[in-house]
């Protein structure tokens, strides 16, 4: 029998069977929770972890061959390359392309405002009356001429003086001497008859150098060493007049001011001598050596930096050129210079003023000696979220070289995107290996996703310069792909020489092409990449649309919110900025993207069905109109939430704890609803569709652009076109208190070489609109090349911008000798 059990009253039982039902609910409601719980922590694990899958993915490199690591770019072309003025933001700065280097520089006593400053880094602030290259040739030689009040100083830089292939070597002469055209505020000259500079050699990898004070003779060096990769070296000086020499050894890290170190050793002299000299003390361990000479002016010193690294023996090392030999050799190279420049652009031949000719050797000079090589980690814009679980203020880019052009020596020393196409335009007519080089550096900086950084701060000497809120680089923001540019002229030339009509050409430029055919087939993956990151991060809503991602649509302190990542930062875009924008500059680079793939593709006989339709698809002009054509003012224009009705309007600011107000700010305010519409502001970026010549040469929509362009209501002005209408509400405004209008009136150069270019293309075309073009295509070209060669003259410099009123003055940076040395192609009449 079974175990017996008592029955339950019928009102136990119906408790009990309730306790039961709660019981099940609550396990159920339990359940549910915790499942909910559960889902919820795992979906922020994955979303915090997909987050940071993708942070990761960011800062890899692409898994694609490195173009650097062609065989071109190896062996004699490394060693030829290995030294050179890589130090753009220094008014002299030498160093080789490795990581960390034995770098050299110059640096004087100037006077700024009746007071002695160390010169060294290029600074707007030094009020210098002019500096820059007269002559450099990208590789071997140049000569720069520095004018500082009374003083001119002349800076010479030679690689292997004795030309015998021995590239590790490098020598330079300096000369100080008194600018005779210079007149002070009390009418003398009498103070600037004593001079002083110094100059220093430092090892970055803090090896200790042996360093002798013994001038009495150039065959002892006065600073000797080993570099793991540069191997051993000796530094050599030699007087050519009589001066007093001090010196100091001094322990350095590459990220120190170097200026302050000098400064501060001669400003201790200062206070107990009396004097502005180096204490003759070398402190233990030193891997910084510093020569001063000074005395009467003038003052000439050479120095001579000799390794057997990068060709020549240990015992070929040691040999120095003479004085006269020096000399004959800079001349020469000079002169080889003078020869190969009119040969290359055949100025003098096609009439050119022996004025405007100077002025095409300083803008192509200053952008050969413009450009520079860094080394360095770039840094990575994070959100808020993964800097607290992380805890880092940003993430690093891996380690990364890059040999590249500069827009600017004193205000943007460093490599920067959306000017190197424009840059390569001109190189590329000086020396195409130079870009080649250049470009393959660019691509090899590109990530997994197809990104590259559009700003290049690499390594302590280049971030030193940079404002912190412009360091960190942000994943999702793209630059105009300039690069396509150049990239498509080197395509365009392998095609012309596959012709018949080619088969003529020399053993040298037989192998010049072969390698730039190699150098496509080995960038034409990460083309494919970088093209495909720009198709699909930019895209718009609608097909065949697309806008620059990245604008600030919270911002209340912006009259119109920049787009930095067009490269024309302030130029007007929709007032409130969303992902209905319709950005028709962007849409135009694509086309040219997509028609330059399509056009590589098919030289190196790859698939290219993908770029033909899509360049097809971007040079659909019915579609370019619908997009963005306004028919009632027959302009091009952006499209999005846009409303006119607002201002910049200044707001207290108070104390929160006291209520107290303490000062003002100009906030935005609107007074208009926005509306989906185009954005009616007229100027370059309207002009796109003309400058990437989407325009057939037969419509009349052409007629209207190019008559639009001579209309002195809008753009055209005697210097050139202006940047933005007159008729813009936008034109000539501050962008913010702080922010004086940029992109908005003052003439580019950039822009003005792609119109002139676009001009010439229309007048080649046949169609009816070609003598119109060429009419407005010569009178432009005469604007342009007339204001900058007078301005030049005038200030002694080539500016970022000039004025669209007044005199044309130059404005912003100098010198700029990054795309505003288009100008040589334009003497040339090579645009």
């Amino acid at each position: 029998m079974g175990k017996s059990s008592k029955r339950l009253p019928p009102r136990d039982r119906k408790k009990q069977t309730a306790d039961a039902s709660a019981m099940t609910g609550f396990l159920k409601y339990a359940l549910v929770a915790g499942l909910a719980v559960m889902a919820a922590f795992s979906f922020q694990l994955f979303t915090e972890d997909a987050e940071v899958r993708a942070l990761k993915r960011s800062v890899a490199p692409l898994q694609s061959p490195k173009v650097t690591e062609l065989d071109y770019f190896q062996e004699g072309y490394k060693d030829e390359m290995l030294w050179g003025t890589y130090r753009p933001g220094m008014y002299l700065g030498i160093r080789a392309r490795v990581p960390k280097s034995i770098i050299a520089g110059l640096m004087w006593l100037g006077i700024s405002k009746q007071m002695y400053r160390t010169r060294h880094e290029c600074e707007d602030s030094d009020e210098m009356s002019g500096y820059g290259w007269l002559r450099h040739d990208g590789v071997r030689f140049g000569r720069q001429e520095l004018l500082d009040e009374g003083y001119l100083i002349t800076t010479s830089f030679m690689k292997d003086p004795e030309d015998r292939g021995a590239f590790g070597e490098w020598a330079v002469r300096v000369t100080y001497d008194r600018n005779k055209d210079y007149i002070d505020i009390r009418g003398e000259q009498s103070h600037f008859n004593q001079g002083s500079f110094l100059f220093y050699i430092m090892d970055e990898t803090e090896a200790p150098l042996e360093i002798s004070p013994d001038f009495s003779s150039h065959d002892r060096p006065f600073a000797s060493g080993k570099h793991a990769q540069l191997g051993r070296w000796e530094f050599r000086t030699r007087q050519n007049t009589n001066g007093e020499v001090h010196f100091h050894g001094a322990r350095a890290k590459p990220e120190d001011d170097l200026t302050k170190i000098v400064r501060d050793n001669v400003g201790k002299q200062v206070i107990s001598q009396n004097k502005m000299i180096l204490d003759d003390v070398i402190e233990p361990g030193s891997n910084m050596a510093v020569f001063q000479v000074t005395g009467t002016v003038p003052l000439e010193v050479d120095f001579f930096f000799t390794s057997p690294g990068g060709g020549g023996t240990e015992t070929e090392a040691a040999s120095i050129p003479g004085k006269k030999r020096l000399t004959k050799r800079l001349q020469k190279a000079e002169a080889a210079f003078d020869e190969r420049f009119e040969e290359t652009f055949r100025l003098r031949e096609n009439g050119a003023s022996e004025g405007d000719i100077e002025v095409a050797k300083h803008a192509l000079s200053n952008m050969l000696g413009g450009m520079g090589y860094f080394y360095g980690r770039s840094r990575i814009a994070i959100s808020d979220a993964l800097k607290e679980r992380l805890k880092v203020p940003y993430y690093k880019y891996w380690p990364a070289a890059l040999f590249t052009a500069t827009p600017s020596r004193s205000f943007f020393p460093r490599g920067f995107l959306w000017d190197e196409g424009f840059h390569q335009l001109l190189i590329g007519r000086w020396d195409r290996r130079l870009t080649l080089d250049v470009m393959a550096h660019w691509l090899d900086l590109m990530n997994k996703d197809g990104w590259i950084p559009r700003e290049q701060i690499l390594g302590s000497e280049a971030r030193r310069r940079v404002p912190d809120q412009f360091v960190l680089q942000h994943t999702t923001n793209a630059n105009p792909p300039t690069l396509f540019m150049p990239l498509r002229e080197i395509a365009m030339r392998i095609a012309a020489a596959s012709s018949d009509a080619a088969a003529d050409v020399s053993d040298d430029e037989r192998a010049l092409l072969a390698a730039e055919k190699a150098f496509l087939v080995r960038s034409y993956p990460r083309l494919k990449v970088w093209f495909n990151w720009f198709n699909t991060t930019q895209v718009g809503k609608l097909p065949g649309s697309y806008y620059w991602h990245g604008r600030d649509a919270t911002t209340d302190r912006e009259l119109n919110p920049k787009t930095l990542t067009s490269g024309l930062d302030d130029y007007p875009r929709a007032s409130h900025p969303s992902d209905d924008e319709r950005h028709v500059d962007l849409r135009c680079w694509m086309a040219l993207a997509a028609e330059s793939m399509a056009l590589i593709g098919r030289i190196l006989g790859e698939p290219a069905d993908v770029y033909e339709e899509t360049a097809e698809h971007l040079s659909d002009f019915s579609l370019l109109n619908q997009l963005h054509l306004d028919e009632k003012s027959g302009n091009y224009y952006d499209f999005g939430n846009h409303t006119e009705k607002v201002e910049l309007v200044p707001s207290p600011v108070t104390d929160p704890s006291t209520g107290h107000m303490y000062g003002r700010q100009f906030v935005r305010v609107t007074h208009g609803k926005p509306r989906p519409r185009f954005v009616p502001h007229y100027g370059y970026n309207s002009l796109f569709p003309l400058l990437m010549r989407l325009i057939p040469p037969d419509s009349p929509i052409l007629e209207t652009q190019i008559d639009k362009l001579t209309d002195q209501h809008f753009l055209w002005t005697p210097f050139g076109l202006r940047s933005l209408a007159r008729s813009s509400s936008m034109y000539m405004k501050h962008n913010t208190e702080h922010d004086a209008p940029y992109w908005r009136g003052p003439v580019w150069i950039n822009l003005n070489y792609l119109a002139l270019a676009a001009l010439r293309h229309y007048g080649d075309a046949p169609g009816p609109y070609r003598e119109r073009a060429r009419e407005v295509h010569a009178e432009l070209r005469r604007n342009l090349v007339g204001n900058i060669v007078d301005q030049y003259y005038k200030s002694g410099y080539i500016w970022e911008q000039y004025k669209d009123s007044d005199e044309g003055d130059g404005t912003g940076s100098h010198p700029f000798t990054g795309w505003s040395a288009l100008v040589v192609l334009m003497m040339a009449d090579q645009a």
